[in-house]
Order: structure tokens, then sequence, then C-alpha cells
């Protein structure tokens, strides 16, 4: 399963348009905290994994998730 493709297929589920790379901040394609919450508790559940609270401080950019569910699925 490719991490970055499920990520960006997400976003697109919450309306994300435009071009979306691994450095595209989730603030400036309007994803609020809320949303990016939402999005994240989606992929747990797909990817069966938990995102602790310390590690959701760190997420800013899609890298940034990329990085962190990759931690957690080794």
């Amino acid at each position: 399963m490719n991490i970055h493709n499920e990520i960006i297929k997400e976003l697109k589920n919450k309306g994300a348009k435009g071009n979306l790379t691994a450095e595209t901040q989730f603030s400036t394609i309007g994803l609020d905290s809320l949303d990016l919450m939402d999005m994240i508790t989606v992929l747990e559940d797909r990817l069966s994994i938990f995102v602790p609270d310390d590690k959701l401080l760190e997420i800013k950019t899609i890298k940034d998730l990329e990085n962190v569910i990759t931690e957690l699925t080794k």
C-alpha cells in the first residue's frame, strides 16, 4: 500500500484541489485542525494504526504525515 497515495486520496475526499505534493502544507489547502484530525482518524482505521497525540503536533505537511505513518507501520 502506498501511504502517499492513501493520503492524497483522503485529501481529495475532503475537497482538496490542485497539485498536492509532499511539501504541501495542510493549512494552505484549507484543512483546519478538525479536518486534519478527521482525516487522520480515517487513515488510522484503514491502516490499523494509532497516531499518538504528541505526534499530531509534528504534522504540518503531507510528508510529515507520511513519516509518522511510516514510523507506526514498521
